[in-house]
């Protein structure tokens, strides 16, 4: 029953990844989100290498390197604030479509009058 449990809640699905808080509705899993920028569980599984920079990082951070500050972070998150807000250009399928869409609405239209 308890293992039932577990994969009800979701632990059984994170692999080897640590939960550090709540998330959205309780739920373990991770979500880039700008309104909401503290997913529930780490980007990346545990490995050696982040457990030991994990273990630097309680030390002093002015004798961590930049490039061990951003592995930390990209171990916690996927994508930066700046990188959630960058355009995707997914407004220029949408306008294609839905400007095809009338094309194609506007010459059924003038068949049907026609025939």
């Amino acid at each position: 029953m308890l293992k039932h449990i577990a994969a009800f809640h979701g632990r059984s699905r994170i692999g080897n990844r640590d939960v550090v808080g709540f998330g959205i509705n309780g739920e373990y899993s991770y979500i880039d989100r700008v309104d909401y920028p503290m997913p529930a569980i780490r980007f990346r599984e545990n490995t050696a290498e982040s457990k030991a920079l994990r273990e630097k990082e309680k030390g002093d951070w002015k004798k961590m390197t930049l490039e061990e500050k951003k592995a930390l972070y990209r171990h916690s998150f996927c994508l930066t604030f700046s990188e959630q807000r960058a355009p995707t250009g997914d407004w220029k399928y949408m306008i294609g479509g839905t400007l095809a869409f009338a094309g194609l609405m506007l010459w059924a239209f003038y068949l049907l009058k026609k025939f």
